[in-house]
This record gives C-alpha cells, sequence and structure tokens, in this order.
C-alpha cells in the first residue's frame, strides 16, 4: 500500500470508509483470479483524500459500465464468479453519503482502478469541473 497523505486526520466517519475499502478490496481479489497482486494507494490533493484500489482482474465490459453501481447487477464475465450484485452499490451509495466522487477505469482481462475522493474535512472542494 502506498500513501502520500501528510495529513494526519480527516472529518468523515471512518466505518463509511472502511465499508468502500473492504468492498473494493473484496472486489479486486474475488474478481483477479490466478493474480497476486492488488494495489492501495492513500492520496491527499487540497482538501481532498484519493483512495485508489487497482487489480489485474477480468476488466469490465464496457456494455455493463452503465449499471455498474445498481443493486444486483453482475457484469457479463462475472457470471462463474459467487457474488450478489451489491458491493458496487454500496460502495457507491457510501461514497455519495460522504460527498465524494468515484471513478472506474477498467480494460478486459488487464484490470480495474477504483479512484475514490472523498473531502477531507467533509466539504468537496469546487475544482471547476
Amino acid at each position: 500500500m502506498e500513501t502520500g497523505c501528510e495529513q494526519k486526520s480527516i472529518l468523515t466517519d471512518p466505518r463509511m470508509i472502511r465499508i468502500i475499502l473492504v468492498n473494493l478490496l473484496t472486489n479486486a481479489i474475488k474478481f483477479s483470479p490466478g493474480k497476486n497482486t492488488v494495489w492501495v494507494t492513500i492520496s491527499c490533493a487540497t482538501n481532498t483524500l484519493q483512495l485508489k484500489v487497482k487489480d489485474e482482474g477480468l476488466g469490465i465490459p464496457d456494455e455493463d459500465r452503465e449499471k455498474l453501481f445498481h443493486s444486483f447487477h453482475r457484469a457479463s464475465n462475472a457470471t462463474a464468479i459467487q457474488g450478489t450484485g451489491l458491493g458496487l452499490s454500496i460502495v457507491r451509495k457510501t461514497v455519495d453519503l460522504l460527498d465524494g466522487v468515484i471513478q472506474v477505469e477498467s480494460k478486459l482481462n488487464e484490470g480495474t482502478t477504483f479512484t475514490i475522493s472523498i473531502p477531507i474535512d467533509g466539504r468537496q472542494e469546487n475544482t471547476g469541473s
């Protein structure tokens, strides 16, 4: 795990951070059969904590991206892997409760990276985008 954050504490609910990380790490491991590495990066920018979870797994097909955070949705290439389809829905709702942003980058058979940005003091700074 890499950390690039000098901030010693943040104003947020630690249980929600745990929910986000547990679900993303569980998925990264589960959807990376035969792979040995999952990366977690923590960094800080002005007023923002960034959590990044990257794997070398199955990747997410383009046609599944629109429904990726819907409850009970499972990607078309994940039918052989057990799960309920609730993990990413829970992550999305938790990130929203923290006034955060979630981004996804994925390539089939190369892996997926989830990037979560959360305000350090409970307020997201306006970045103009």
